[in-house]
């Protein structure tokens, strides 16, 4: 019988508009798009200012959210994934606008940082590009304006901007057309956000990507005001940008309109051409090339990659979430080598008792971010520090780990010293029983691998875990010396015990 090929769906709810992709993959995980939708909800409206979402906002989000997820329902979508960006990062009401979106549209809406963002931006700009190669890139949004300098597909710096096209419209802009004050407070507003990003990167770069939306429109109306083709793939120089900011700031909304400007556009299009004018003067780059993909397209190359991939080839195990858990750690002054000897340890108990838990690669992940962290909570103090490492984790900007995981990984790290989890613990009780089941499982391994690391030795080499009957035997392998290694271990083997339903032995082996 012919294995079925999945449907997936995502959604973009940026500060202007929300995006719906519904793709197929197929064999070695590439996708057919099946349907792509735009609404223009202008969700941004007033937040930058108020710090609210407004309640008309928010009606006209849920109803677009609740057209896209009837449409992925009716494609046969198994996983729909939908994420807001800067406008509901910002504002204080977000759980309003999330719980309005679960209950009218059935869709958990996932609020991302500026780091997720560029992550993703990123992929779906730079989707299989050779690791050799390196670009920048654009994202000129409603309210943040991400810059990405990339390898391969991967990001090795970003820049997350409080600059947006609804943004600098909404604190700045009262007339029509654009006063030379107002014009002024943008670009200042510009080159102070632009101090932000590494000095490094100016005059790297003689070419930029714009990840559609803005730049798109910016370069069809250098090419219209040039008499060239205003659908043409071609780059527009920094000159040419020049230009249709001057022409901007003119213009009315009628001449606007004459030029072509998208309608939904048509007031924000000069903050979005100062923002990318501002962008390439800065940084010294000569043409702006702009591409139809962007944070739609890499939260589905996301998603693939999740529900696809082999295992070996799990996302968490890419360069960028790996280093986005040890940039974390380092802030957090973390001790990397026990971080590193822990982490190794827990992914070897995972691997050789699949059998008894009977988790998958998320699940791996998970244990592998918690293991990486387990420890921060040091940071604020070593007395009950693992409460402090949970509050650490549950607050963490983990690119790659979506709010929900990102949760598990703190209730995880939770539990790797003192008491196993109980429900009458807080963070514990808002799992649901699925997830409860899973965080005991981890943290089972956790605790173990952990103990195996008491004095922040490194002394344990390798791990060889057999079943005997009930018993479950973990041979350990390790330097001279390490029978506090191995009687910790045994101390904080108890929920393990639990988990695999009969005592659990660890000796030592061979010593070296």
């Amino acid at each position: 019988m012919k294995k079925r090929r999945p449907v997936l769906a995502v959604v973009d709810l940026g500060s202007n508009a929300t995006r719906l992709q519904i793709a197929q993959v197929n064999a070695g995980g590439r996708t057919t798009v099946l349907a792509e939708d735009r609404a223009a909800v202008r969700l941004g409206e007033q937040v930058f200012r108020t710090g609210h979402l407004s309640a008309a906002a928010i009606a006209r989000t849920a109803l677009a959210l609740e057209r896209f997820a009837k449409l992925a329902q009716r494609a046969g979508a198994e996983q729909v994934r939908a994420v807001a960006t800067s406008a509901v990062r910002e504002a204080s009401n977000r759980a309003a606008l999330v719980r309005t979106v679960r209950n009218h549209a059935g869709l958990n809406l996932e609020v991302i940082s500026g780091a997720e963002e560029a992550r993703l931006v990123c992929l779906g700009v730079l989707q299989g590009a050779p690791p050799s190669e390196r670009s920048l890139i654009l994202d000129i949004g409603g309210g943040s304006t991400e810059i990405i300098s990339a390898r391969g597909e991967e990001p090795d710096a970003s820049f997350s901007l409080q600059l947006g096209s609804v943004r600098l419209t909404e604190f700045f802009v009262g007339s029509d057309p654009v006063s030379r004050k107002e014009a002024k407070l943008i670009e200042e507003a510009i080159q102070d956000a632009l101090a932000q990003v590494d000095p490094l990167l100016t005059g790297r770069y003689a070419r930029v990507t714009g990840a559609a939306g803005t730049t798109g429109a910016v370069a069809q109306l250098a090419r219209k005001l040039s008499g060239r083709d205003p659908i043409s793939s071609l780059p527009v120089s920094y000159e040419q940008v020049r230009r249709v900011l001057l022409r901007l700031q003119g213009s009315t909304a009628k001449d606007r309109k004459k030029w072509g400007v998208d309608p939904q556009r048509n007031d924000i299009i000069y903050a979005g051409a100062a923002i990318c004018e501002g962008v390439m003067r800065k940084l010294r780059i000569e043409e702006l090339s702009v591409t139809s993909r962007g944070l739609r397209d890499g939260l589905m190359a996301d998603l693939v990659r999740r529900v696809a991939r082999p295992r070996g080839g799990h996302l968490h195990q890419e360069s960028v979430v790996l280093d986005g858990l040890r940039a974390f750690g380092r802030r957090c002054g973390y001790r990397e080598e026990h971080a590193e000897q822990v982490a190794q340890l827990s992914l070897s108990l995972f691997d050789q008792t699949r059998e008894q838990h009977s988790l998958g690669e998320e699940e791996r992940s998970l244990l592998h971010a918690a293991a990486m962290l387990h420890d921060v909570g040091s940071f604020v103090s070593y007395n009950r520090h693992h409460k402090h490492t949970y509050y650490l984790l549950y607050h963490a900007d983990l690119p790659g780990f979506t709010d929900r995981e990102r949760e598990l990984i703190a209730t995880i790290a939770r539990y790797h010293r003192r008491s196993a989890p109980k429900d009458r613990h807080e963070e514990f009780q808002r799992l649901t029983p699925q997830e409860r089941l899973v965080v005991r499982k981890l943290a089972a391994l956790l605790r173990v691998a952990d103990g195996l690391d008491r004095g922040h030795r490194r002394h344990v080499r390798s791990l060889r875990v057999k079943r005997r009957g009930k018993s479950l035997h973990i041979d350990v392998a390790a330097e001279q010396g390490s029978e506090l290694e191995v009687w910790s271990a045994r101390q904080k083997a108890d929920l393990l015990e639990e988990i695999s339903a009969g005592p659990v032995r660890i000796k030592l082996g061979e010593q070296g």
